[in-house]
């Protein structure tokens, strides 16, 4: 039997998951491939007009003519709509105007216009207008300028008053707005008031990301052994959210031995010896852009409380101060 075929018994649940109580939240189904997910189209457009509605209703009870969202969370819960997430978070790229009565505007980064093609809750695509120093260079003030012109205009001609809800804004482009004679509100409560109420096909689709989160979990438990290091089986989580289709981790937070306590330390280097707790939160983005927050703790070789017991006493004290 060669390694790999040993591996895909071992993760299956035949050595490693000497107790069946893992296989209540570990998911051994992500041992030799990459999961796809079996939930149908129907579903997906489903849960993104309930959340474009969503974004709607609370834009109705702050009395709002639009909305105008940078966050990229906040984007893919209006649109489903993804495009390099992590660097639009920190360069104001891309955004997305939407009309408490008219029509959902995504301002797409230019050249990625194609990316959006199919989304139901998209009418219309522009090209973004990048103001900051990155993109623009010398041209900060004439591309600020253009682009609150564009933003007022939308809004003053389309919008059932002068109330722009937004969600991320720097200093110059939301005094631009306010000279143009808008008025703005704190369009992030907004969102994450709209987005605090999930529907039935929104949970379904939470609950296939916890499904990989749990393959994850699965591989990390597979090869906590002694001798890894922490960012080791921390990789094993990064691996399984990627290949399943998944986006990226809010943290790092997994620790063995002493370095559990105290908490909210990030993985590192350090060896881990048998017998040695491993603790971690997961805090994953995975499929649909959904958040698996789950937390576990285990020990390093998977061995019993006497051995683990063992293990803590034999530790130097000042480890266990």
């Amino acid at each position: 039997m060669d390694q790999s075929t040993t591996r895909r018994n071992d993760i299956s649940g035949q050595s490693v998951f000497k107790d069946d109580r893992k296989q209540a939240y570990l998911n051994p189904e992500g041992a030799d491939r990459p999961l796809k997910s079996p939930i149908p189209a129907r579903v997906l457009d489903s849960a993104r007009r309930y959340r474009l509605g969503r974004l709607r209703s609370k834009m109705a009870e702050h009395d709002c003519s639009a909305l105008l969202l940078y966050d990229p969370v906040n984007i893919r819960y209006a649109f489903d709509s993804s495009n390099m997430s992590i660097w639009t978070m920190h360069n104001a790229a891309r955004y997305a105007l939407i009309l408490a009565d008219g029509p959902a505007i995504l301002f797409e980064f230019e050249g990625a216009e194609h990316l959006n093609q199919g989304l139901p809750g998209i009418d219309e695509i522009r090209p973004a207008k990048s103001w900051i120093f990155f993109t623009a260079g010398d041209l900060v003030e004439t591309r600020l300028s253009e682009w609150a012109d564009e933003v007022s205009d939308i809004v003053k001609t389309q919008g059932r008053n002068r109330r722009l809800a937004v969600d991320k804004l720097e200093p110059a482009d939301a005094f631009a707005l306010q000279e143009r004679g808008l008025e703005l509100v704190d369009g992030q409560e907004l969102a994450e008031r709209a987005r605090s109420i999930k529907s039935p096909d929104e949970i379904e689709l939470m609950r296939w990301t916890i499904r990989v989160c749990e393959a994850g979990m699965a591989r990390m438990y597979e090869v906590s052994e002694p001798g890894r290091t922490e960012r080791e089986i921390w990789a094993e989580l990064h691996y399984e959210n990627a290949r399943s289709g998944g986006e990226w981790l809010e943290t790092k937070l997994l620790t063995a031995g002493a370095r559990t306590n105290p908490w909210y330390q990030e993985c590192s280097d350090y060896v881990i010896q048998r017998g040695e707790m491993i603790s971690f939160d997961t805090d994953m983005i995975g499929p649909y852009g959904y958040c698996a927050d789950l937390s576990r703790s285990w020990t390093c070789g998977h061995v019993d409380e006497r051995e683990a017991t063992g293990a803590l006493r034999r530790r130097p004290r000042a480890d266990r101060a």
